[in-house]
């Protein structure tokens, strides 16, 4: 039997939802985001302003993702937090998350307890550096542990073409996260160096990851990881390295949370912006694009509700895979006190991921979110909202300056007060 399709007005849908709203208006549904952003119950053609505003996959402004295609195998990389209490148990779970489906590790060094190059050496022992990426968390001695890696690959007779990973090197970052002064001018001096030595790594990370527990919103968010690269692109490009050297040598991670289609246009829209920066430094189209890694948030995780904190991680994974991160880190989230074990925790966060891309394949298909009107409508004003703020930053001499400003912290960057003064 042949069925006709009927097309459904705003005002059918409109109607619809009154039968269920016990006189009160459709417009009682709308909300307004802590980024001052109005999410309306109902979305149309009508709110599709723009003609095809996100491109398409692969080609600048990026916003539906930096290839044409989806992940290779239809898994992105799924980047293991290796954040034990010594090396040697550092050790024991990088070898078990590698052997068990994690493509990549993500080493906190300040966590482990890294204090030298022996120390970085048992960590990694018995992994072979050749065919696995590793990316370090930024920490006070980045650069350090930058060094470290790279005597480490020496050591180990890596070939330049066989180094993959991020040396984790973000000192605004680190000051901004633990509210503290450090000489960042220092510690990027060192940075051509580490280009010239780390073969296919990126030594420069921009790590906004923390910014939910600072109590910010994700416009700031946003706006804070572009000036903090632009700064860095400033200060490196003064030390006469190649602007599209700089860029490629960059890469960015992002909170993800529960809040679904927030997450989604957070990945979407911090794309489309970085290449509109880049784009203005006059670099390449096929510079332009965004390493893009997610870290899932543990902010409202509770050790009372172990089940309800793997549905939030799920959904934090879900939202940052829809976006088209191109690596997620699930951390390991709270159990409770009659389910323990960090085998167990790190177990469910990675299955988590994997699970989603090799069960339910949502690696696969490119951009699912893009054409909605909700989620196109809500990328434009996020993408907007984080504008406004990287250009108030700017206009008050750049995140450094803004860092100096205990006021200026709360009112540009949106976070709450730290010791920066």
């Amino acid at each position: 039997m042949s069925e006709v399709l009927h097309s459904y007005s705003r005002q059918d849908w409109e109607e619809l939802a009154l039968e269920t709203l016990s006189g009160e208006s459709v417009d009682s549904l709308n909300e307004v985001t802590n980024d001052e952003i109005g999410i309306k119950a109902i979305y149309s053609s009508e709110d599709q302003h723009l003609i095809n505003p996100a491109g398409i996959p692969g080609r600048a402004p990026f916003t539906r993702g930096v290839k044409r295609i989806g992940h290779k195998n239809g898994i992105w990389d799924v980047r293991a937090l290796i954040d034990d209490s010594n090396p040697e148990l550092a050790n024991t779970s990088a070898l078990n998350e590698l052997l068990n489906g994690s493509i990549s590790l993500f080493i906190d060094s300040e966590k482990i307890g890294i204090q030298s190059f022996t120390d970085l050496d048992k960590t990694l022992e018995d992994i072979f550096l050749n065919m696995t990426s590793i990316y370090f968390k930024p920490s006070l001695k980045g650069s350090e542990v930058a060094k470290w890696m790279i005597e480490l690959w020496d050591k180990r007779e890596i070939e330049n073409s066989d180094r993959h990973g991020g040396l984790g090197v973000d000192p605004i970052g680190v000051a901004v996260q633990k509210g503290i002064q450090n000489n960042y001018v220092k510690e990027l001096s060192e940075v051509p160096d580490f280009i010239d030595r780390n073969g296919s790594s990126r030594a420069i990370a921009i790590d906004s990851s923390f910014y939910p527990e600072l109590g910010g919103s994700t416009s700031a968010e946003l706006a804070y990881s572009l000036s903090v690269a632009v700064s860095y692109l400033r200060e490196l490009e003064e030390k006469k390295l190649e602007i599209e050297t700089i860029i490629k040598n960059m890469y960015f991670t992002y909170s993800s949370s529960c809040d679904q289609f927030m997450t989604i246009a957070k990945f979407r829209a911090a794309r489309r912006l970085w290449s509109h920066i880049t784009k203005e430094c006059g670099v390449s189209s096929e510079s332009q694009t965004q390493s893009q890694h997610a870290i899932t948030s543990n902010k409202t995780m509770s050790k009372k509700d172990p089940w309800f904190n793997s549905f939030q991680a799920t959904v934090a994974a879900f939202a940052a895979g829809i976006g088209g991160a191109q690596a997620i880190t699930v951390v390991p989230f709270p159990l409770s006190d009659e389910i323990s074990g960090e085998e167990l925790k790190r177990r469910m966060a990675r299955n988590t991921q994997l699970l989603l891309a090799e069960e339910s394949h949502i690696g696969r298909v490119i951009d699912p979110a893009g054409g909605s009107w909700f989620v196109e409508e809500l990328t434009e004003h996020l993408a907007q909202k984080s504008w406004d703020i990287f250009q108030q930053i700017e206009s008050s001499g750049g995140i450094t300056e803004v860092l100096k400003n205990e006021q200026k912290i709360k009112e540009v960057l949106r976070i709450r007060g730290s010791n920066h003064e």
